[in-house]
């Protein structure tokens, strides 16, 4: 009867061994999979081909959302000045767009994965979830008399980012916050 528990027992651990096995295999190819999803993204860099704007050239919101090669958000009939320019991101080049408004700043990357470059390590995210800017769901990020939400779609990331402004201010403007063609 011993003996039988010992063999049972043997066995049974054996079956563990041989799930863990399976699951950690299961995971390693999850993992291959996904990078190789992000290493396609480094290698084609963004609107290849397209001129891209000089610093602070354009107004033109129909300009700079061209030169950056995937759908901006604004703040419709507000003035802005705008910018595309590629940017260094973990060896490659990805497209940045940025567009200073009065007060506050609209920023964006793409491919998303580079949304690392829009954070504000100043600011602190909170863990409210039942934000969103412009139809999609929003992080916030919060510090003393400024703030930022972080947004993305499946081409870009983006920013909205607030200095000396007041928080019901700061979310009664990313109310107003649109993708125009949509």
């Amino acid at each position: 009867m011993a003996k039988q528990k010992k063999i049972g027992r043997l066995i049974r651990n054996l079956f563990y061994f041989l799930g863990l096995l399976a699951s950690a295999g299961v995971c390693y190819i999850a993992l291959l999979m996904l990078s190789g999803q992000f290493e396609d993204g480094l290698t084609h860099p963004p609107a290849e081909g397209t001129a891209l704007l000089q610093p602070g050239q354009t107004t033109d919101f129909a300009a700079l959302e061209e030169n950056f090669g995937a759908p901006l958000p604004k703040l419709p009939g507000y003035p802005m000045q705008g910018q595309a320019l590629n940017v260094p991101y973990n060896g490659k080049s990805v497209r940045k767009a940025v567009q200073q408004y009065e007060g506050f700043t609209l920023s964006a990357v793409q491919p998303a994965f580079a949304s690392p470059l829009l954070l504000h390590p100043e600011l602190s995210l909170s863990m409210e979830t039942d934000y969103s800017v412009a139809g999609l769901p929003a992080a916030l990020a919060e510090g003393e008399n400024e703030y930022c939400f972080y947004f993305s779609t499946e081409e870009a990331a983006y920013s909205l980012h607030a200095q000396n402004m007041d928080r019901e201010n700061f979310l009664a403007l990313a109310a107003l916050i649109a993708f125009p063609h949509e």
